[in-house]
């Protein structure tokens, strides 16, 4: 946590970084084609002679030409800057014969800013090297702008780094808070975790219930708790007075309630710690009145105090519940959030939103999020928020997220912008070769979903983006284009780009082809000329990219981050699983080719169950269930008096059963303990889970595997006995008979 690191410091250091990153492969050039003379408007104001100095030293740094003059009357271009709160916004831009005035209330906006203007005559002139730097929003006319949210956050690679928070004008939660989220056990020295010590510190500071100490959960009445907090603060981050600094104070994320005699007396109730939780914020507020201090509306702490709060007290609430759609703002769950929103507002002045931007079950399709998020931006500036946090991909690598990044927060700046104009301009900026044609693709996803009007999924597959706003012909037609560029025309930062692109979109077109399994146009076999089923040669190459490797070099370019881990670069979903370990098992069922010799492939089953009935090609397709998620080839169905319906005309001479399950106890789902074979109402073979003959593991799916011995019969149905473990339901990928 870098915290105490001042402000002016990260920017001294943002500054000479990228003045040495922006020297290299620079043209010799003799005469500008402008010069300029930048000063303070104050030259007895130390913040603005500073940033003065800084922006005459980068622009400089990024060329060999001559840009800078002292002599007013000598250049193109004279540049005033002017820190303070006396024009009436966040930032200013006021022109007036050949002089640029740039005014900015804090150091950190007049950073972005000046970096804005360093992009903008770079592109302009030609004079500086310019393309490390985010593309070109800087305004053409008078301009005096102020920022509907003051804290404006994205949790993605591209923000993991402070030179890219600062030159896209965001905040950071690694800097900008000194608690976050579940880290109050840090002020145990527990770094988190429920250690050895942490279990065995003085049971006063735990959380007690039916006559019970419960270590996973804080007492926050307890004095101990309060003291070692305040310790804490005083230790780490001061009293704010110089530093002034952003606090989460949260329960450990448990539905645990502390229930002794002094929480009870401030208000909680077994599923309410709102009272004790905020008796003791409110301590905190007025010990340190220029530190401010949240409390997160979620499991626990939902209810909203009976009073107000203090001026330094605020509130985070997750926007979870509200549908991610075009056109939601009146739906339930929206309605539902605002009334929230709203109730929050009568006791806190102060509100930040934790949104969602990512599918987190798969964070490698395209995901259209722009117009979603407009109209939600749009929302909170009405309705009085004063804090953004999007929570994206994180560490890892999503799809386009270096580009999303950069217009998330442009629309955060501004909600109003033209979202066809900075799609354009952004992809031409940064893929001057390909830029076209992504920014069309990529807008024409984004157009799909705002005419759908569905709610894009947080936690879904393939199918999920189908149902909601993935057009697969425009998908495909898009893939078949991309994947034959012509990578020797594409600059180094482009064949990066497209590189890493090329890999995420061949997991898209795996899962769209599986998805359709054994249709002739859109899944992964066709038939050939000698009778037999064969494997499309373009889902052979999607296998193949899935194994490009990203080196350090094309890390930077993507995320901007030097300290970038290969690992993270390499993540399909929020649990972490590797395309490594997705590809692996893609080829493996691809070699295998378990649709050879099977004869119930492309067979119509009926499955019934306590529920209902329902008819599915879906597990006689010769798709094999990817084992590390339920999304990929799993047919999902609750396992209560489950039987499925085979067949009697295709299953003569057979000798070889063969199903696959999943093992996912922890997402309710586990394999029947038995399956059992009837024909015409009699019991032909029972497989059981706990024989070794019948059962085996492959890492998360396993099989029922058996010979067999067919009968003559008119009916054929497989029984399946629920789990032992009495989970809900069960995943199946393929029933194969051989």
């Amino acid at each position: 946590m870098s915290s105490l690191l001042s402000i002016s410091n990260q920017i001294l250091i943002l500054l000479t970084l990228l003045t040495v990153f922006g020297c290299g492969g620079q043209k010799s050039v003799q005469e500008p084609k402008v010069t300029y003379y930048i000063h303070a408007e104050d030259t007895d104001n130390a913040k603005e002679t500073k940033v003065a100095d800084y922006l005459r030293q980068h622009m400089q740094g990024r060329t060999k030409a001559r840009l800078l003059t002292n002599n007013a009357s000598a250049c193109d271009k004279e540049v005033t800057l002017h820190i303070g709160d006396d024009f009436g916004g966040d930032y200013s831009v006021q022109y007036e014969d050949g002089k640029c005035k740039m005014s900015a209330r804090t150091e950190r906006t007049m950073t972005w800013l000046l970096y804005q203007f360093i992009k903008h005559e770079g592109n302009t002139y030609g004079d500086m090297t310019v393309d490390d730097l985010p593309p070109d929003m800087f305004p053409l006319r008078d301009t005096t702008i102020t920022f509907p949210f003051e804290y404006r956050d994205i949790y993605m690679p591209c923000n993991q780094n402070m030179d890219m928070t600062l030159l896209l004008g965001l905040n950071n939660l690694e800097v900008d808070w000194a608690l976050w989220g579940h880290q109050l056990s840090r002020v145990l020295g527990s770094n988190g975790d429920n250690s050895y010590g942490f279990q065995n510190m003085s049971p006063d500071l735990f959380a007690r219930s039916g006559g019970l100490s419960h270590p996973e959960q804080f007492c926050f009445s307890s004095n101990k708790l309060y003291d070692l907090t305040v310790q804490y603060i005083i230790e780490q981050y001061g009293d704010g007075t110089k530093y002034p600094n952003r606090f989460t104070i949260s329960p450990n994320d448990n539905a645990v309630v502390c229930q002794c005699r002094q929480c009870e007396s401030a208000g909680n109730t077994r599923d309410n710690a709102t009272p004790a939780v905020i008796r003791f914020i409110e301590q905190l507020a007025t010990r340190f009145p220029k530190h401010t201090f949240f409390i997160p509306a979620y499991l626990t702490t939902k209810e909203v105090p009976d009073h107000k709060l203090p001026s330094n007290v605020g509130v985070f609430l997750s926007a979870i519940d509200y549908p991610r759609a075009v056109g939601s703002v009146d739906s339930p769950q929206a309605q539902e959030f605002f009334s929230s929103l709203e109730a929050w507002k009568k006791v806190t002045n102060t509100i930040y939103v934790w949104d969602y931007i990512c599918n987190f079950d798969d964070y490698l399709t395209p995901y259209p999020v722009l117009y979603s998020m407009q109209e939600r931006f749009r929302e909170y500036r009405k309705r009085g928020v004063k804090g953004l946090f999007l929570n994206g991909s994180g560490y890892f690598y999503s799809t386009t997220q270096e580009a999303y990044t950069f217009f998330l927060a442009e629309l955060m700046m501004n909600p109003d912008l033209d979202i066809p104009t900075m799609v354009k301009s952004y992809y031409m900026d940064v893929l001057p070769h390909i830029g076209e044609y992504c920014s069309q693709m990529y807008l024409l996803l984004e157009e799909v979903a705002r005419e759908r009007g569905k709610a894009l999924p947080m936690y879904g597959g393939i199918e999920d983006a189908i149902n909601s706003y993935l057009n697969e012909d425009l998908y495909r037609e898009f893939y078949d284009k991309f994947i034959h560029m012509n990578l020797e025309e594409m600059t180094f930062r482009e064949s990066v780009i497209y590189n890493k692109t090329r890999q995420i979109i061949s997991f898209s077109m795996l899962e769209l082809a599986r998805y359709n399994g054994l249709d002739p146009e859109k899944g992964y076999l066709y038939k050939g000329d000698d009778g037999e089923w064969h494997v499309k040669e373009d889902l052979l190459g999607a296998v193949k990219d899935l194994s490009n490797i990203t080196d350090e070099d094309g890390l930077f370019v993507l995320t901007a981050n030097e300290h970038a881990s290969m690992d993270h670069m390499d993540r399909i979903n929020e649990a972490g699983v590797y395309i490594a370990d997705y590809e692996n098992e893609c080829a493996a069922w691809l070699q295998a080719q378990p649709w050879n010799g099977d004869l119930l492939l492309g067979r119509e089953l009926t499955i019934h169950s306590a529920f209902w009935v329902t008819t599915t090609k879906r597990l006689t397709d010769g798709v094999i269930g990817i084992s590390q998620s339920y999304h990929w080839g799993w047919e999902l169905m609750p396992q209560k008096d489950l039987s499925i319906e085979l067949p009697a005309d295709c299953l003569d001479g057979a000798s070889e059963i063969i199903i696959g399950f999943l093992n996912f106890e922890r997402h309710n789902m586990a394999p029947p303990a038995e399956v059992a074979l009837w024909a015409d109402g009699k019991l032909v073979k029972t497989l059981r889970r706990e024989s070794s003959l019948d059962y085996y593991e492959e890492g998360e799916r396993v099989v029922y595997h058996s010979h067999i011995q067919i009968p003559d019969a008119s009916s054929f149905e497989l029984r399946l006995t629920q789990s032992k473990t009495h989970v809900r339901d069960l995943a199946i990928d393929e029933i194969i008979i051989k």
